[in-house]
């Protein structure tokens, strides 16, 4: 944090920070200008609050929420500039400075000043009162005054405080404080992080801060609605300025003759008017009575307790990691009456960390284990693959009482005294047996110890599932920021110790003492953690203990087995995959008539666009684009965008996946891939490091892939996949008759839906319509549009219409429950699975119409894609106890999407896969019945 903090304030030139502002300016390079410190002069810093306001609001342009749905970007901006503020200025004195009805003042001199201005947007105004607490929890006086700009009262509190002997740095954006800028006037841009000084002013300008509102008064302001002269800019304004002087001798020499452009000298005699009433109002006032004076606006110590408070109920995770370092930053010398820095108690400390390096000490961690209720546990995960057991060291935290740390291969001279791995698991494997456990990240703990042969009980409780459960939507579920937030800890981030890229250090090659520490109390914050969390559940307490727990040490299992990889299957696609680029490389070339590179946006570009003119369909901020919707657009126009995209794709796959692969494998021969489920808003699995869940599914390409996920020798790989679950899932949720009706006969649900939106007998639809309705039938629970299913179509909008139209008349239940389940999040600003997982849509209320309608979109889709991942959830628990029950040799490898993949000896293949088909047709009960398809074969493609 220290690192962190003293590279945020360098200034500048590069030289170290100091503590007070000065009258001296150190020079950079572009005119650029930072105080610098000494104790000559005070610092009084003045906050444009009113405007920092609307510029946070439209900087940020994700709508920021908390898991409540409570809009913040604004007061998040503001909370950001305030800190960073408070840090660069270094300030001995500061204020917010607010409007308070200012603008009636003006309007007296031009009922349109600032009258064009849209009203308040309803989802900035509910963050007004909580800007207002973040002002105060800082301890930042506030400052305002009926019938009065923020810019006025920042003018008199300016010039009253430099003639007393401060320095003034005012925090702003808006270039009217050019005018009061001055040798000990400074503007700071906390957004943009620009200083300006009357040099800036003079270069941006060309005249000086004194000249500035004469050069206002002829350009006016299009953003206070004051309206310049015409034919007047920025370069003939500040020219005339500059020669002439203020405005009125400016418009004395027009009327002489004395300025050269004639239309410009004719315009502005004849807007004399306009300029003097320009000048009054773009004038800033520096004669406000003020109830306070300058050095009554001591900076003051911020109540810890209070600032953390505030953070954790806006979810400022990320500025409550700045917080220790600002709160200790105070200018040396200030007055007694500022309390001294201390943060708030966190509501619990860990206890300090034993090394347990030999047999005694062993001996009194078990007996410890063996006496606990339950215990904290933490693996220090190695550098190499999880799943091949060469953890670092394990931390037990166990309530009451100091946690342990077992190093078990540290490496190198700092290594220490290490008791034998095999010794150390033994013990503590029999300790845990039957043992409840917390933790966080439980499911890579849990395979980090199955990898050593160590049978360990799934657990009791992890703290990130909870905290996704809470908030799916959340970055981070890391303990850190979880230990921040729950308990007001601050638990050191671990790059802190291991450092971060090419200075990365894997836990092994670190002193135990070090790493032991940090595990330690991690396990015991976990434990305190969750516990928290558990609390806030209420009735998602049923996901969390009877579907998402139980799972993680399933998942454990899968990640540890992981499937054998046909490797040199692999290499020889990899080497025709290296022919078939070849071969589309040298198409490509012939048709565009010589060579370039293919990979180069650039490249591709000219050659599409200038040399063989197709038509530019959009474009990005550096050019004509060449994604893959426009290359599909201009494949119809000429051969060489196809060949692009062919030739991407083929590029992708073999990167990806058959040169990737092979690098992944394991010591066993396996490959392992990482179930997370706290990776996805819907509740779905992720998997990671390799993805598996992109491999292409019906390409031939795709079907090549999966030919090399292979089973052992006198096994088999079983596929089963559930057949139109979201649809099915569809049908239960909207009870429409006629999808309901259409799936219990198993019927062809596409071809009935064709024939009911083209008006066709069944037997008369075409391949392209049922292709149309199937499209149509799954794009529905996506929240498709008329404009989306034109453009997949690449039909007219108004025929896609049409079709929708025609879709929703036929399936009216379908069209009722989008409606109602739309309005229904709008109202409890979530939305929420059979099972009642809940996916928060804040963005509902958007005034972005693009956000507003992605919004809507998750909304259709969240309950049944988040339904068809909790069903498949509950089938493998109960897949996974029936086959262990067994005893036979059967296991689970692999959950991909809606299909599961196992592995089973050859005489068991019968059994199982009825079993299978059973268990996952019998994980839920639907309005229509669930369908599995279940196949088998040597490899995962054969099985499919």
């Amino acid at each position: 944090m220290d690192g962190q903090r003293q590279r945020a304030r360098s200034r500048h030139d590069g030289t170290a920070p100091r503590s007070r502002p000065s009258r001296t300016l150190t020079a950079w390079k572009g005119l650029c200008y930072t105080l610098r410190m000494s104790t000559e002069r005070q610092t009084l810093t003045l906050i444009d609050g009113s405007a920092y306001i609307f510029r946070a609001y439209h900087a940020i342009r994700s709508e920021l929420t908390t898991s409540k749905g409570l809009p913040t970007r604004a007061v998040f901006g503001f909370a950001r500039m305030m800190l960073k503020s408070l840090r660069e200025a270094s300030p001995t004195h500061v204020a917010v400075v607010w409007d308070k009805d200012g603008r009636a003042l003006r309007q007296k001199i031009d009922p349109e000043y600032k009258a064009h201005r849209p009203s308040t947007p309803e989802d900035l105004k509910v963050q007004f009162p909580y800007i207002r607490q973040v002002v105060d929890a800082l301890a930042v006086p506030s400052v305002e005054k009926e019938g009065w700009e923020a810019d006025d009262l920042i003018a008199t509190l300016s010039k009253e405080a430099v003639a007393a002997g401060f320095d003034v740095v005012i925090v702003t954006g808006d270039k009217d404080f050019s005018q009061i800028v001055g040798p000990h006037v400074r503007l700071y841009d906390g957004m943009m992080d620009k200083w300006t000084g009357p040099a800036e002013v003079e270069a941006k300008w060309g005249v000086p801060p004194e000249r500035f509102l004469e050069l206002q008064a002829l350009l006016g302001d299009s953003v206070d609605n004051i309206p310049g002269i015409p034919g007047v800019g920025e370069k003939t304004a500040a020219e005339l300025v500059a020669r002439f002087g203020d405005a009125q001798s400016v418009i004395a020499a027009c009327e002489r003759g004395e300025v050269s452009k004639k239309k410009v000298a004719a315009s502005i005699v004849e807007g004399r008017e306009r300029i003097a009433t320009n000048r009054e109002l773009a004038r800033l006032r520096d004669d406000v009575e003020l109830p306070m004076t300058p050095a009554e606006l001591v900076r003051r110590q911020p109540d810890p307790a209070a600032v953390q408070q505030l953070f954790r109920e806006l979810e400022f995770f990320a500025l409550l990691r700045e917080l220790p370092g600002l709160l200790a930053e105070l200018p040396p010398g200030e007055a007694a009456a500022v309390a001294p820095t201390v943060m708030a108690a966190p509501t619990f400390e860990p206890p300090p960390t034993l090394l347990v390096t030999d047999s005694d000490a062993l001996a009194s961690l078990v007996a410890r284990i063996r006496e606990a209720e339950s215990v904290g546990l933490r693996a220090a995960a190695p550098d190499e693959a999880v799943h091949d057991g060469a953890f670092a060291g394990l931390a037990v935290a166990i309530p009451g009482g100091p946690s342990a740390y077992l190093p078990l291969a540290h490496r190198g001279i700092f290594a220490g005294p290490q008791l034998p791995r095999d010794v150390v698991l033994r013990a503590i494997g029999d300790a845990l047996a039957g043992k409840r456990w917390t933790g966080t990240e439980t499911g890579r703990d849990l395979a980090l110890l199955l990898g050593t042969g160590l049978t360990v009980d799934g657990p009791a409780g992890d703290a990130a599932i909870a905290s996704y459960l809470l908030n799916p939507a959340r970055r981070t579920f890391a303990v850190t920021d979880l230990s921040r937030e729950k308990l007001g800890f601050d638990l050191a981030e671990p790059a802190s110790f291991v450092g971060t890229g090419k200075d990365r250090k894997a836990f092994a090659d670190l002193e135990p003492a070090v790493v032991g520490q940090w595990m330690g109390a991690a396990a015991a914050c976990a434990i305190e953690i969750e516990a928290a969390l558990a609390k806030e559940l209420g009735p998602l307490e049923t996901i969390y203990r009877e579907l998402e727990l139980p799972l993680v040490p399933i998942l454990a299992r899968m990640e540890a087995a992981g499937v054998r990889l046909d490797i040199e299957l692999l290499r020889s696609l990899d080497r025709e995959l290296e022919g078939m680029l070849a071969k589309r490389l040298a198409e490509c070339f012939a048709a565009a008539g010589h060579e370039f590179n293919v990979a180069s946006p650039k490249q591709l570009a000219q050659v599409l666009f200038e040399e063989l003119k197709l038509p530019v369909q959009k474009r990005t901020k550096t050019g004509p684009s060449t994604d893959h919707e426009v290359l599909e657009k201009l494949s119809e126009q000429h051969p060489l965008p196809g060949l692009i995209l062919e030739h991407r794709s083929l590029a992708k796959l073999k990167g990806t996946y058959v040169e990737a692969l092979p690098r992944l494998v394991g010591r066993d021969g396996r490959l392992h891939t990482t179930f997370d489920q706290t990776n996805t808003a819907t509740g779905r699995l992720a998997s990671l490091e390799p993805n598996l869940m992109n491999i292409p599914i019906r390409t031939e390409l795709g079907k090549r892939i999966r030919e090399a996920f292979v089973a052992d020798e006198g096994s088999a790989l079983i596929s089963a996949d559930y057949s139109q679950i979201e649809l099915r899932i569809l049908a239960h949720v909207t009870g429409d008759p006629g999808l309901v009706e259409a799936l219990r006969a198993g019927a062809d649900v596409h071809r009935r839906t064709a024939a009911e939106v083209f008006g066709v007998d069944e037997g008369a639809v075409t391949s392209d319509q049922r292709r149309i309705a199937k499209m149509i039938n799954y794009a529905v629970a996506y929240g498709l549009s008329a404009f989306g299913l034109s453009t997949r179509l690449d039909i007219p909008p108004g025929e896609a219409s049409a079709i929708i139209q025609r879709y929703f008349e036929k399936y009216a239940g379908v069209k009722a429950w989008i409606d109602r389940i739309v309005a229904e999040a709008k109202v409890n600003g979530f939305v929420s699975t059979l099972d009642g997982r809940r996916r928060f849509l804040p963005d509902l209320q958007s005034r972005n119409p693009a956000l507003r309608q992605a919004a809507e979109r998750a909304a259709i889709n969240m309950p049944i894609q988040g339904t068809a991942a909790d069903i498949i959830k509950r089938a493998m628990i109960v897949l996974d106890a029936e086959l262990r029950r067994s005893s036979g040799g059967a296991r689970l490898l692999l959950q991909v999407h809606d299909e599961l993949v196992l592995e089973v000896p050859e005489a068991e293949v019968a059994d199982v896969s009825e079993l299978v088909r059973r268990t996952m047709e019998g994980a839920a009960s639907l309005a229509v019945p669930l369908v599995v398809d279940v196949s088998h074969g040597p490899n995962w493609a054969a099985a499919h």
